[in-house]
Order: structure tokens, then C-alpha cells, then sequence
């Protein structure tokens, strides 16, 4: 296994973008949502995507996005090195709180401190984002974080 030191998380750009939609259509996760209004991420190791997160930024909160790993790297770490170098992110540009929506890895982000929350409880900017109102479904598990 490689050292985490080896990977890094660089913003998206026109040659790593058809990777990660690969990535995450090989993970069943949606992209028919994913325009540049979205801030994609590419987690690389030797030149290749090996994992996805992505950011939907509003003036007070951030909807994350995305996060996947692709299959023969998972449990080695990285998809928590995604996440916590998308808080990182969130962080420097001031956002405190963060947002999902999951409906498979729950039990992940609860062990990063996300907390379930009601549907109702989500923000304006979040509850009009293509993600919450038809790319996910009703079902979807809806959680938040308080950055400190």
C-alpha cells in the first residue's frame, strides 16, 4: 500500500474530468448534475484518478459532493483523506457548514462526526440544489457537520 503522503487532491480540470465521471459511474454515483458550477476534485497517485469529491459552495454552507474511491484502492484510507482535504477547503474559504446526502455511506461519515439530520432542517441554498430536490432520492440520508 502506498503512504497517503502520495496522494493529492487537485481541482478538476479538462483532462482529469472524464476520469472522475468514469470513476463515478464505476461507484453508481449521479453525474447527469455536474456542471462547472460544481467544484470537482481529483484525488491522483502516479498520474492516475484514483478517487472523486466535489464541493457545491453557498455563502454560508457547502453541499459536498462525489466523494468516491475507485474499487481496487478502497479501504486503505483515502476516501477519508478525500474528505478531510474537502474540509480543508470548506475551511479556508470560511464555510462552517457542510452538508450531504448519502445512500450507502452513512456509517462512514457518522464516524467523521456527521450528524443525520431532518430533511426540513437543510438550508434554502442546499433544498434548491439539483442534488436534494431530483438527483437523489427522497429516501436519501441527509447529514450535516459543524466545522470549528
Amino acid at each position: 500500500m502506498n503512504s497517503l503522503s502520495e496522494y493529492k487532491l487537485v481541482v478538476a480540470d479538462e483532462g482529469s474530468r472524464a476520469a472522475i465521471l468514469s470513476l463515478l459511474a464505476e461507484n453508481d454515483l449521479p453525474t447527469s448534475d455536474l456542471d462547472e458550477t460544481k467544484i470537482l476534485f481529483a484525488c491522483i497517485n502516479n498520474g492516475q484518478v484514483v478517487g472523486t469529491g466535489g464541493l457545491e459552495l453557498f455563502k454560508d454552507c457547502v453541499l459536498l459532493r462525489s466523494i468516491s474511491v475507485r474499487t481496487s484502492m478502497q479501504k486503505r484510507g483515502l476516501g477519508k483523506f478525500i474528505l478531510h482535504e474537502l474540509e480543508k477547503v470548506a475551511a479556508y474559504k470560511g464555510i462552517r457548514h457542510l452538508y450531504l446526502l448519502t445512500t450507502t455511506a452513512k456509517d462512514f461519515f457518522a464516524k467523521e462526526d456527521y450528524t443525520i439530520i431532518d430533511r426540513g432542517d437543510v438550508p434554502l441554498e442546499i433544498k434548491n440544489t439539483t442534488q436534494f430536490s431530483s438527483v437523489c432520492p427522497s429516501t436519501a440520508t441527509v447529514m450535516r457537520k459543524f466545522l470549528s
